[in-house]
């Protein structure tokens, strides 16, 4: 049976749920079918987390949308490794892909990740690249049915999505707890630690968590809020100034960028995500693989995750005194709080395993790439 060789490239390199997908996949797909490659615009988090994995990665950037190098390069990359198929990510790479992919000839699939990339696809250039994948893409693969229905809504043909949820490694995140972050902080055993896991961008709600920190301290005090994820100096400037100003700087924490995630997680009593707008977060389910209770708002794919009132708690987005009651709610109620933790755990090992994802995709390729298997 031929071997296919596999094409993965996103426009990003840094810490983010999609880039963790492209990670996944490139480094998990059965290599006794399938040969995965990596093309990325320049090294950073993702490139040396892929070479710690011996996928073979290269670098082509661009420095406009228009500029042909990025183009030129990815098609060279394509004819001397013999690339059947071209699977992408984000709208940039998703509109190159499609067009070298009608130039070169391997199978392309395009994935959409969240709302977020159709809201910044506006404009002349926008309308060319979604025209493009929407023309040319032999799948379009949507991570949450929210996204597949914006899609159809700008005319992308339904027969082309193919919805493939995120999926995790749930075994990382059975890890249990061994005090780091309370020592970090210095705090004792009886307070309770509320946190977050999202890099500071302004889809992420922080300005709405830091208003409902305000509002849960007012009312149990004994309460730390962290916030973990890479910080933009240019969004949180805001935030550190809204945090001196409730008065909270010693109970609100913003940690930055972490590698220890899944022991971090497991020492949170709840874990919040706020977001305005979000795709599948994949740290949902790191939440949720981590037995934890989490509040989430109803932001897009996160419906399609959570069941309001038994494996977590939704809440409208952009509305602090929700967010602080649901959390309040479940700070007075560790009972309840257990329960749904126990909930989440099972629907995120049934529903959302990385070995689910895979699985998925592979079975795509394969139905994509039937009529070249060289049996």
């Amino acid at each position: 049976m031929k071997k296919f060789t596999i094409l993965h490239t996103i426009e990003t390199a840094g810490p983010g749920g999609a880039e963790t997908v492209v990670l996944d996949l490139a480094s998990r797909l059965d290599s006794n079918r399938f040969q995965s490659i990596v093309l990325l615009p320049r090294e950073d988090w993702l490139s040396r987390n892929l070479r710690e994995c011996n996928v073979p990665t290269f670098f082509v950037d661009s420095k406009a949308w228009y500029d042909f190098q990025l183009p030129r390069g990815m098609a060279r990359l394509i004819r001397k490794e013999n690339v059947d198929l071209i699977h992408s990510h984000l709208p940039s790479q998703n509109f190159y892909s499609c067009a070298v992919g009608l130039l070169t000839g391997p199978k392309t699939v395009a994935t959409y990740h969240g709302a977020l990339e159709l809201a910044q696809s506006q404009g002349l250039r926008g309308a060319i690249q979604l025209s493009t994948v929407r023309r040319a893409a032999d799948a379009v693969v949507v991570v949450c049915d929210f996204m597949g229905k914006m899609l159809q809504e700008i005319k992308f043909p339904a027969q082309k999505l193919v919805r493939i949820y995120n999926g995790i490694p749930i075994e990382r995140y059975e890890v249990p707890s061994d005090g780091r972050l309370r020592r970090e902080l210095r705090i004792s055993n009886g307070t309770k630690i509320v946190g977050t896991v999202a890099n500071l961008r302004k889809t992420k709600g922080y300005e709405f968590l830091v208003q409902a920190a305000g509002k849960v301290l007012a009312a149990a005090p004994d309460t730390r809020f962290v916030a973990i994820g890479d910080i933009n100096q240019e969004i949180a400037k805001p935030l550190f100034e809204a945090v001196r100003q409730l008065g909270i700087q010693d109970c609100f924490h913003f940690l930055g960028f972490r590698k220890d995630i899944p022991e971090l997680l497991n020492e949170l009593d709840i874990f919040v995500l706020a977001s305005v707008s979000e795709g599948f977060p994949l740290v949902a389910l790191e939440a949720m693989a981590a037995s934890r209770p989490i509040v989430v708002t109803r932001s897009g794919g996160p419906q399609e995750i959570i069941e309001d009132g038994r494996t977590g708690l939704l809440v409208p987005p952009a509305d602090a005194d929700a967010l602080a009651e649901r959390i309040c709610q479940l700070l007075c109620d560790p009972e309840r709080a257990i329960q749904l933790a126990r909930s989440a755990r099972s629907k995120v090992a049934s529903a959302f395993s990385i070995e689910k994802m895979i699985a998925s995709y592979e079975h795509l390729y394969e139905h994509l790439l039937g009529g070249r298997n060289g049996q």
